[in-house]
């Protein structure tokens, strides 16, 4: 068993892409973040540095690779084929190389990994989150409602500004306003966020990220509780998740916190099938 590690974002996603790609909706956040820093930077943030590895067996075999953007979470991505082993291992690597203040991936990758990362540096492990990740290759339209879908406009920033607060702090994961705000603006600029719009009165939003080879991932789907049970989430993701298709992906998917069962089955019947669980550990010294 041993670690390859890599400076080079652009030079990492070439190293990893085919084995990451094999399970493309499960790891579209590894993907994700990749692109973002190939794509979109074309170099490496020198102040920001990203912490690139692999575990790989004795001939060179990818089992693991591990993913992480200062300051956030670390990101671990396996295959069918991982052993307890090679999670085990890693974890004593990245001990020995870097401290994250969590690890996020599928569960049955995370659970061993955080666990003995837990154990090393006797930090306490608290689970955060509990996610189900659902792919969508054809859309089976909703109920028609009233309503239709628009790009978000800068006008609309404060709406949004507001909308992300609530958004976050009902994951349990407050942002501040200024950040919110910032937020908003970029999702404006980058023409990714949608808005349900009925008459004069916006209802819904859902917003398109994380483009890889073949897919893009749908977040921040937020409906204020004086609409919700209209159907109005449904129709706003059904019709963005057909756009990305009509764009030329192949599949669109989502993560839905898995204490929540209406949300779940309301993107089942739009065409939504589970695909794995993530789970996302923090540590406290």
């Amino acid at each position: 068993m041993r670690i390859k590690n890599f400076q080079d974002p652009i030079a990492y996603l070439d190293y990893v892409q085919i084995f990451l790609e094999k399970n493309e909706a499960v790891n579209n956040l590894s993907l994700g973040i990749l692109h973002r820093h190939v794509i979109q930077n074309g170099k490496i943030d020198v102040d920001n540095e990203p912490y690139l590895a692999t575990i790989e067996t004795d001939d060179g075999k990818i089992e693991l690779c591990m993913i992480q953007t200062p300051p956030h979470n670390l990101t671990i991505a396996g295959c069918a084929t991982t052993s307890r082993e090679s999670l085990l291992y890693g974890a004593n690597q990245l001990h020995k190389q870097k401290q994250v203040p969590g690890i996020l991936g599928e569960n049955r990758f995370v659970e061993i990994f955080s666990e003995e990362y837990s154990r090393l540096t006797k930090a306490k492990r608290t689970l955060h989150m509990n996610q189900r990740i659902y792919r969508l290759d054809q859309v089976n339209p909703p109920k028609q409602v009233d309503g239709s879908m628009r790009m978000a406009e800068e006008l609309d920033s404060e709406m949004i500004t507001e909308w992300i607060q609530r958004f976050t702090q009902s994951l349990g994961q407050p942002i501040p306003y200024e950040e919110s705000r910032e937020r908003a603006i970029q999702l404006i600029e980058e023409q990714t966020l949608v808005l349900w719009q009925v008459e004069n009165q916006i209802v819904s939003m859902a917003n398109q990220t994380r483009p890889t080879s073949n897919g893009m991932t749908i977040n921040f789907v937020y409906t204020p509780p004086e609409f919700e049970r209209n159907g109005y989430a449904s129709a706003c993701v059904a019709e963005l998740s057909q756009s990305i298709l009509n764009r030329g992906y192949s599949f669109c998917s989502l993560y839905t916190d898995l204490s929540n069962p209406t949300s779940n089955s309301i993107y089942m019947r739009i065409g939504y099938k589970p695909v794995g669980d993530s789970i996302v550990y923090l540590f406290e010294s």
